[in-house]
């Protein structure tokens, strides 16, 4: 029976893929499988009586006429060097070393195991990095130095053409004109999103937060959509949340970025009808606001399968869309790393033919100065949207949600709402939407959210849809409105 053991014992360690070294207190082997024997080189038996220290060097030392380990690996337990071939040859190892008692006499172990493959895989990543990182640099250069080469003449062209344009009388050519000028901000816009992709391809990108007023920012929005919709024959509309603060931290240029990106695009896929803008405050912790961001418009909008495509680079909903509209399919990627990096999230909703909704959240800081606090109300009143104006002497209506005025405000709008939606005269029916989206301004998120889709569905001119949010308005307002009823 011992005798089956000590067979059993001896046929696993010669078909064990570590390498074993048995030898005694001074350091003399008096057993190594066959696993050393096939790295090593060495014959069966050659190694009996050898001192460990000539197969594994600088590791083993005689202190006292007994084997230990180097000063500098006693408090070591895988210690990385190298196993010696007959050769005189080396290959990477690392070993453990236990010891123990057996029959009464001192027994130590030492196991190898051989890290030559595992050396060369890391050469190689390690190679492989440094290649990849220089062809990087390459690449980066050559974007640099080719959109900066595209650049000048097209800003050539550019400064031709609208020099041109201030002296040229007659319609037809001013109109070849504004198409050579179109043509170069489109390629400016590639180049542009070109540019942006290589810098976050290479990890370049950097958010810069610094103080700026929202409502200023807001006011050069719109602006710049209102020309942008004009020049296409489109209708701009803005709503604006009055809770929003005006001193807030962030980066202004990349909110630009996506807000511009998200609002060309609306235009670029809408021959008519509308492109909106609306802007939440979704939440507000400490120093810290989240807005909540909706792009609407009356386009040529997109089928469930393709909202997947959308976000990737180099990728649009449709192969069609690329040779109609043009473009890169680089904006909404760059958008949506653009978003990720403000800790935000972005989304698209929409249907073949009813235009889309792509949807955003960003986070902002903002600022806590007496200034601010002082400011807040008087710009609070400014002409946010092209609707608000109207309201201007409806705002003592917009105190508590659950006032006796304000309950008798949304029940007379909800029946005009009714109404107009009745004898489907849809710009009427947006109004008393912007009205009653005012009055519920006190009311919960869930209300506010409800109220958004309401007044999208009206904007689309889409009565079921416009009805069926209407109810679900109306039923978060008895949840919340104690004895409100319609």
């Amino acid at each position: 029976m011992q005798e089956n053991r000590e067979e059993f014992f001896y046929y696993v360690l010669n078909h064990s893929q570590e390498c074993i070294i048995k030898y005694d207190s001074r350091g003399s082997i008096d057993y190594c499988n066959d696993r050393l024997l096939e790295l090593t080189g060495y014959g069966a038996g050659e190694l009996i009586g050898a001192f460990i220290g000539e197969l594994i060097q600088n590791v083993f030392v005689i202190e006292g006429g007994h084997v230990g380990l180097a000063e500098e690996y006693k408090d070591t337990e895988v210690i990385e060097t190298v196993l010696y071939r007959k050769n005189k040859t080396c290959f990477p190892v690392e070993i453990t070393v236990a010891s123990g008692v057996l029959n009464g006499a001192e027994v130590m172990i030492c196991t190898a195991v051989d890290m030559t493959r595992y050396k060369e895989s890391i050469r190689k990543v390690e190679e492989t990095t440094i290649q990849m990182q220089e062809s990087m640099k390459a690449r980066d250069a050559f974007v640099a130095n080719v959109t900066h080469e595209l650049r000048t003449p097209v800003n050539g062209i550019k400064g031709h053409a609208e020099i041109l344009m201030e002296q040229e009388q007659d319609f037809q050519k001013t109109n070849y004109l504004k198409m050579i000028l179109d043509c170069c901000s489109t390629m400016e816009g590639i180049i542009n999103n070109i540019l942006d992709f290589s810098k976050l391809e290479a990890g370049k990108f950097q958010i810069d937060e610094k103080p700026f007023s929202f409502y200023d920012f807001i006011s050069k929005m719109e602006k710049m959509f209102n020309m942008l919709t004009m020049r296409k024959g489109l209708r701009f509309t803005l709503n604006v949340a009055q809770e929003i603060p005006d001193k807030v931290i962030g980066d202004e240029l990349r909110l630009t970025q996506i807000l511009n990106n998200l609002v060309s695009n609306a235009v670029k896929f809408t021959d008519q009808g509308y492109v909106g803008v609306e802007i939440a405050l979704n939440t507000r912790i400490n120093d810290e606001v989240e807005l909540f961001f909706m792009v609407v418009d009356t386009g040529i909008g997109l089928s469930p399968e393709d909202k997947d495509k959308l976000f990737k680079s180099f990728s649009q909903a449709d192969a069609s869309i690329t040779r109609k509209f043009g473009g890169t399919g680089l904006g909404l990627a760059i958008t949506k790393e653009l978003v990720t990096m403000m800790h935000g999230k972005v989304w698209a909703e929409g249907e073949k033919g009813k235009g889309s909704t792509f949807s955003f959240t960003i986070r902002l800081k903002t600022e806590h100065t007496q200034d601010a606090v002082e400011q807040e109300p008087s710009i609070r009143k400014w002409k946010y949207s092209n609707n608000l104006n109207k309201m201007a002497g409806e705002q003592d209506l917009m105190n508590e949600l659950g006032s006796e005025i304000n309950i008798r405000e949304l029940k007379k709008y909800f029946e005009k709402l009714n109404i107009s939606m009745d004898m489907e005269n849809w710009q009427k029916a947006e109004s008393f939407a912007t009205t009653l989206k005012q009055l519920v301004s006190k009311g919960s998120k869930d209300l506010q959210r409800l109220m958004f889709r309401m007044e999208m569905a009206i904007r689309k001119s889409d009565c079921d849809k416009a009805r069926e949010y209407a109810q679900k308005v109306k039923d978060q307002l008895i949840l919340e409105i104690e004895g409100f009823e319609i």
